[in-house]
Parts: structure tokens; sequence; C-alpha cells
């Protein structure tokens, strides 16, 4: 679904600048800032910016140095080669070695724990290769990311090791990223699990982003909420999207509109919502 919501975020850019008036053309003629090749382009600009900024966090230096100085094969190297990520390893969300682990010797595998016990910031790999440790110590520090300031690796916790931490935790995790989050920075992967993981605070926070989060992301919301109560086939069902893309507004009255229309679709009680949106 993740590659699924990023064509739905061009498929939004693009209708938001078809709704750009002549008078607006001509005053800005190359201010086409919504249209799908900017849009493609300003993803992976912003993609090769945050992997640049991870190659630089990805490895422990130290370490890599001294184990690429041998001219050995083993699976650490393996494994910690792996962890240098370049800009393709970053943007087709290439895993760490995790065959190497399997191959580890007992004193290579402690190393390799070690490593990611102690790699910060973590990322979404260190969950997924410390899960398959299963170490008491992989496990708890596992456990602590849950509380991770990067939404993505909270993501991973409930991804890899769904064991490890209760459903209350999973349950506010998900609902801080469905409060605050962007779509390319954990919203989306959020999104994924909502899609077969949705009790009731979920699904309330779903329908309060409605009318609080922008227009791009109510507009998944919308999508979502539709599939949960049975009204839609898939997470983002296509021949329903005329009216998922009303959300996309920034006008308050057009968008209290397209959220009474789905409440009625629903059978939601719009009141609540309404009056504390207001009081907001």
């Amino acid at each position: 679904m993740h590659s699924f919501i990023i064509l739905c975020c061009v498929i939004l850019a693009s209708e938001r600048h078809k709704k750009q008036t002549k008078k607006e053309r001509r005053i800005k003629p190359k201010a086409r800032l919504y249209s799908n090749a900017y849009l493609k382009q300003t993803v992976k600009t912003t993609d090769r910016e945050k992997s640049n900024k991870l190659s630089k966090t990805a490895s422990p230096n130290k370490q890599i140095v001294d184990v690429n100085q041998t001219n050995t094969d083993s699976p650490l190297q393996r494994f910690i080669k792996r962890m240098a990520l370049d800009y393709e390893k970053w943007h087709d969300g290439m895993s760490y070695d995790l065959e190497a682990i399997k191959q580890a010797s007992p004193n290579e595998s402690g190393k390799i724990e070690q490593i990611l016990v102690d790699h910060i910031p973590k990322d979404w790999r260190d969950i997924e290769a410390l899960a398959q440790i299963a170490t008491p110590n992989a496990q708890e520090a596992i456990k602590k990311a849950i509380r991770d300031p990067n939404p993505k690796v909270q993501i991973a916790v409930a991804r890899f090791a769904p064991k490890l931490i209760s459903d209350r935790q999973k349950t506010q995790s998900l609902v801080r990223i469905l409060q605050n989050e962007k779509i390319f920075d954990g919203l989306s992967q959020a999104l994924d699990e909502v899609e077969e993981y949705h009790p009731e605070e979920i699904t309330e926070e779903l329908i309060k982003g409605l009318l609080s989060r922008e227009g791009e992301v109510a507009v998944l919301f919308a999508a979502m909420l539709f599939y949960i109560y049975g009204k839609a086939k898939e997470p983002f069902d296509m021949n329903q999207r005329p009216f998922y893309l009303t959300f996309n507004t920034e006008s308050k009255t057009e968008r209290l509109t397209a959220f009474l229309e789905l409440c009625k679709h629903l059978k939601i009680n719009p009141e609540k919502y309404v009056n504390t949106n207001k009081k907001n």
C-alpha cells in the first residue's frame, strides 16, 4: 500500500494543480508547483537529501573501518557493509543482510547485536534485524524503540516484533502518528498497519482527522474509513476517488460538507466531531 499512497499523492497534487485559475497562471507562469513531474522530482530530491543524512549515520564508522581493513568476507563484514546505505538501498527499502545473521558464528552474532543496539539514530532495519536475533538483549532494545522519535521505527516494532509490545502500546503509537506525521514521514506505513489493526481509538482518530488534518491526509483517512466500514473493497477504492478528493480543500465549509456526507454514508453521528473541532 505504501507505493499506492505515493501514487495517490501524485494524483492529489495533479488535482490541486488543475484548480489553479487562468489568472494565477498568468501571474506566475513558472510556478507549476503541483505538476506530476515536479512532484516526482521533489520526492526524488527529498529522498536523496534524507539518504545523504542516513549514510552519515547508518553505520558504526569505527567498526566498519576495522573490519574493512581485513580481506575476509565473513558474515560480520557482509552485515556491516550492508548497513552503509546508499541512495538505491535506502529508496528501495532494502533490509540489512539478514542472511548474514543466520550464517554468523556466536561471536559474530554477538558483535552484530551490539552494533544494532548501539546504533543511533535507529532505523526500521535495525528493528527487523534485532527481531531476527531475538536474544533477551535484542528484545529489550526493541521494546525501548516503541518510544523512538522516528515514527518509522515505532511502526517497525509493531510489524516485526508485535508480541513484544502490548496492544495498548501499539494503539498509542499509531494514534500519535495519525495525529502528527506527514505522508512520507511514517504516516503511510502507519496506514498499512491500520488496514489490519483498527480498534476504536484508531477509527476515532481517523474520523477526527477528516476535519483537522491536511487535505491530502484527509483524503487517505476518508478512503481508509470506507474500507474499515465495509463500503470499499480496498483501502483506496479508485471507484470512489472523486468523493475522497472532496476532502482535499482548504475551505472549511467544503471540508465540513464532505465530512457530513461521509458520516451519512457510514452512519456516523457527526455532532461530537463537529463540536470538538469548533472548540479547537
